[in-house]
């Protein structure tokens, strides 16, 4: 049943709802206007729907059309999809009228931006020790595109598995900054049950970078845990792995696939391949 909380701002109306079906309903057509921007929507999404706890849910309406649509996770973020600035005012009031307790937001980098400034919360760009900007990308690659025949693409079996424990808390420590050891492991764990984490090999069968899939949308697939061992780099290995990674996925059915990137030096590897950037997106803590 839909929520009765109105809030009318700047000529945009706040609607909140009771039942993720009725949310889903509104929101998911608007969201797939943007999906590769909201693909986290639909991880939420499933969590929500196995979980019994009631969190908000949201869209922002003006004139009748949504433009905006937003929820709280389960990590009590509040994720926000592309949409417009009159929009993310309107919500920052409704939030600020409701008196939310949050731990921080996520979304397309200007949106929490404007949120934060709208809320009082932060001056413009100012960054805390718990922001993180990643650059979004979206994969480029023809399913005509040819691979190197000396390399092939085989998912992580169980005598595979040490190695990617291994590689994945590496890949841990040498992010920059470090991510979280047990929390990579966990991922990793995960992908690696539901068969969604692979291996690149060679003609010899020695593993030479590893890759998996995360979260999905209808079109698209999201690529996480790109490592190649140090004793492999700078042979083309990490452009020969999204390539392969990504024709799977299109074989699955899926459009392309989509990748987060933390690097802020020169030569990315996305972009070098020519991996199309569609601008940045934050999360930005606020306990």
């Amino acid at each position: 049943m839909k929520g009765l909380f109105f809030s009318k701002i700047l000529n945009h109306r706040v609607q909140s709802y009771r039942e993720i079906a009725s949310w889903k309903q509104r929101a998911i057509p608007f969201l797939k206007e943007n999906e590769a921007w909201n693909n986290l929507f639909w991880q939420i999404i499933q969590k929500m729907e196995k979980s019994v706890i009631k969190r908000w849910l949201g869209n922002v309406f003006c004139q009748g059309s949504i433009s905006l649509a937003a929820m709280h996770t389960p990590s009590n973020y509040l994720l926000l999809s592309q949409g417009n600035l009159n929009a993310i005012e309107a919500l920052a009031k409704y939030a600020d009228h409701q008196n939310w307790k949050m731990d921080g937001l996520s979304g397309p980098e200007n949106l929490v931006n404007h949120y934060l400034q709208s809320s009082g919360r932060v001056r413009k760009n100012e960054r805390t020790s718990s922001t993180r900007v990643f650059k979004l990308f979206k994969t480029r690659i023809k399913t005509s595109e040819r691979t190197l025949e000396n390399y092939k693409l085989d998912v992580v079996k169980n005598i595979d598995w040490p190695k990617a424990r291994i590689w994945a808390q590496q890949f841990a420590l040498e992010s920059d900054p470090p991510l979280n050891l047990s929390a990579i492991s966990q991922m990793a764990k995960q992908m690696y049950a539901e068969r969604n984490l692979f291996m690149l090999t060679d003609l010899q069968n020695h593993p030479c970078a590893m890759a998996g899939f995360g979260r999905s949308t209808d079109r698209y697939r999201v690529i996480n845990m790109v490592y190649v061992p140090k004793d492999c780099r700078g042979l083309g290995i990490g452009r020969e792995l999204i390539t392969q990674i990504t024709l799977h996925a299109q074989k699955k059915g899926y459009d392309q696939c989509l990748l987060f990137s933390e690097w802020t030096g020169g030569g990315n590897l996305y972009k070098q391949m020519g991996c199309k950037n569609l601008g940045k997106f934050m999360e930005h803590g606020l306990s």
